[in-house]
């Protein structure tokens, strides 16, 4: 009888470590899962975030293309609609071709055009009087 008694407590030990193997696998799974779980949470935290920083910052962008704002910006620099001449197209070779706004027939050497009520308005903001109308700051005709 030694040896079934033997056997079966050979059986037992072996089915215990068993045992405690699965248990401690099973637990690792779990430890595993719930940090998975935390930095899935932490990583939807800063999707959520960053769809918010982009819904705010298209907000922002629509705010500051409103056509009302850029004329405002556009007064402030003391920008005004392209006369002729100021427009030149640079071709893929470099060379620089005529505007369509020119008239060919123009002469350069001509009387420069009169401006319009809304162009002599165009100042140089007094909030800051460092910046020079871009008027002035254009090349002249060729």
């Amino acid at each position: 009888m030694g040896t079934l008694s033997r056997e079966w407590a050979i059986s037992m030990a072996f089915s215990l470590v068993l045992l405690l193997v699965f248990g401690l696998g099973l637990v690792w799974l779990n430890i595993e899962r719930v940090d998975l779980a935390y930095e899935l949470n932490k990583m939807q935290r800063q999707i959520d975030e960053v769809e918010t920083l982009a819904a705010k910052l298209e907000v922002e962008r629509n705010t500051l293309i409103t056509p009302a704002r850029l004329r405002e910006v556009a007064r402030d620099y003391g920008l005004g609609p392209a006369r002729p001449g100021q427009i030149r197209r640079v071709t893929a070779s470099g060379e620089i071709a005529a505007s369509p706004l020119v008239v060919a027939t123009e002469d350069p050497k001509a009387k420069a055009p009169a401006k319009s009520p809304s162009e002599t308005r165009q100042a140089p903001s007094a909030k800051n009087p460092s910046r020079t109308p871009a008027k002035a700051a254009a090349p002249a005709n060729p």
